[in-house]
């Protein structure tokens, strides 16, 4: 009878080698399997194997029991399928020839690992065990954040809290007056003290650049950020290197995995909190199916939910010592729109923003004895139901994508105001850095762009905003107008009418300034995994 503990050690080195494998053809890129997320952070080496040692071990308490002979084979033919499954879901072919090729290995290598599994290997499933386990807990372990009251000299000014709630369109949190709609009591209450621009536009369609946008008052076109380029190099500072040179704590506390510590908008923070399971676990091949077919682990693994984001915000808001300035991010509303259990709500977008809202009610109420407190919450970019033919974002730059919440409460005693004139999300800066100048309001239009990847076959498009007027201008393709104030939906498209009106040309000579900026090389991008 073949040793248990022989059985364990072969399972555990063929989930360990399946491990690895899996880890390199995300940090490669084969397969699609590195997403569409370019960053792949070192740990992943040591968790991919962690996760498929997990389930290993899960295959052999069920399967080594009922099998004596046959187990520790069948676990490891297991593992192999469903990797290989998993990873050539989409090739069916290949996906096939695959697996004819690894049952014939199977059938050929059997004999020999029987006899391999008649011995027992204690000391070998131990060490490969315990190994794996210990780099696992050290991957996963992360430094303790500095202290909360680590004093900065010349630190002076109010506190600052970004909100960035992720894929919320402005008719999310509005109705057609400008009032925040029922069921949005925290929200609610933080309009009423603060400025609310009910004519606030992203500068794209997804979620990087626009994030980048709005902590370093520059326009899409010249972050140097694209799907395929992930990277912010420019030396233009950050939101969070403003304040920290002035002696600001700086903390993040990011949801969204797509903003992580590669693409540079970690710079200036002092502490950096991020769900990074979505950067490693997520990306196995268990994990991207946990994360594409289960809305639990995609929202509370492979992202945090809200009220994660707000117990750990919470720990950092502490002013004892000086200001802070903190930036969050909240995914609840982005795909799948996950609603937490304690809302006792079903799912879908609007239940997930109503959700969302408990979570930040403990933001939005936060005082601090000793300072006022600045908040500015807007989403980065919208979410699409249908209108235009198309679904969720990155794909267009209709108004359903590009108008966003942004609200802003000044530091000091304040009252309900609201902004009807157009804004930009880059502008973001300059309305919450008192020491910097204040937002250019002039004549000049809001600008967005949208460089989808090579392969996801949609044409570059570029998009102003200026009066009533939103001009869409497609490479390749044809232009789009729309007159927001008689049709804020965009449902009738007058390019083809081409009215007379000089802010009409205005908008189109800042597109063509625009489309100056070089485009950025899209040919690498290496999966449509964002683009729907």
């Amino acid at each position: 009878m073949p040793r248990l503990s022989a059985q364990i050690a072969a399972s555990a080195i063929a989930a360990a080698v399946i491990g690895l494998l899996d880890a390199a053809l995300v940090t490669t890129g084969h397969l699609g399997a590195a997403g569409a997320i370019e960053y792949v952070p070192a740990r992943l080496w040591i968790v991919s194997p962690a996760v498929w040692l997990m389930l290993a071990a899960a295959a052999c308490a069920i399967v080594l029991p009922l099998m004596r002979r046959w187990g520790g084979v069948c676990v490891i033919a297991a593992l192999a399928t469903a990797f290989t499954a998993i990873r050539l879901h989409t090739r069916v072919v290949l996906l096939i020839a695959a697996l004819a090729v690894l049952f014939a290995l199977l059938a050929i290598a059997s004999g020999w690992m029987l006899r391999w599994m008649a011995k027992p290997r204690r000391a070998l499933a131990a060490g490969v065990a315990g190994v794996v386990s210990v780099c696992a807990i050290a991957a996963a372990a992360r430094p303790l954040p500095p202290a909360a009251g680590s004093p900065r000299h010349g630190a002076n000014g109010p506190n600052v809290i970004v909100i960035f709630l992720d894929t919320v369109r402005y008719d999310a949190v509005f109705d057609a007056g400008g009032r925040v709609r029922d069921g949005l009591p925290a929200l609610a209450r933080l309009r009423a003290g603060s400025t609310a621009f009910t004519r606030a536009y992203s500068t794209t369609s997804w979620t990087l650049p626009a994030h980048l946008s709005a902590v370093t008052g520059l326009p899409a076109d010249q972050l140097g950020v694209s799907f395929d380029a992930q990277i912010y190099r420019r030396p233009d500072r950050t939101l969070a290197e403003r304040f920290q040179a002035r002696g600001y704590r700086t903390a993040a506390v990011i949801s969204n995995a797509f903003v992580n510590e590669g693409t540079g908008f970690q710079r200036g923070y002092d502490t950096f909190e991020q769900a990074k399971a979505g950067l490693d676990v997520c990306r196995t091949a268990p994990g991207s199916l946990a994360d594409t077919y289960w809305p639990w682990a995609s929202a509370a693994i492979c992202n945090w939910t809200a009220s994660d984001v707000t117990r750990r915000a919470l720990a950092l808001m502490n002013d004892e010592n000086g200001p802070f300035f903190l930036t969050l991010n909240y995914m609840d509303a982005h795909e799948p729109y996950y609603v937490e259990r304690p809302c006792a709500e079903s799912n879908g977008y609007a239940a997930a923003t109503r959700c969302l809202d408990r979570s930040l009610a403990p933001i939005v109420d936060w005082r601090s004895p000793r300072r006022p407190t600045v908040i500015a919450l807007a989403g980065d970019h919208g979410e699409q139901f249908g209108e235009h033919g198309l679904r969720q974002h990155g794909n267009s730059l209709y108004v359903q994508l590009l108008h966003v919440p942004l609200i802003v409460r000044p530091p000091g005693t304040a009252v309900a105001r609201t902004d009807t004139e157009p804004i930009s999300l880059a502008a973001l800066p300059a309305l919450v850095d008192m020491a910097g100048p204040p937002p250019a309001r002039g004549d000049g239009p809001v600008l967005s762009l949208l460089y989808p990847p090579e392969t996801a076959h949609l044409p570059s498009q570029w998009s102003a905003i200026g009066g009533p007027w939103h001009l869409i201008v497609r490479e390749n393709g044809p232009d789009a107008l729309y007159d927001l104030s008689s049709d804020p939906a965009e449902a009738r498209d007058l390019a083809a009418a081409n009215p007379a009106d000089p802010v009409v040309a205005r908008l189109r000579a800042a597109i063509d300034q625009m489309r100056r900026e070089p485009k950025p090389d899209l040919r690498r991008f290496r999966s449509l995994g964002y683009i729907h």
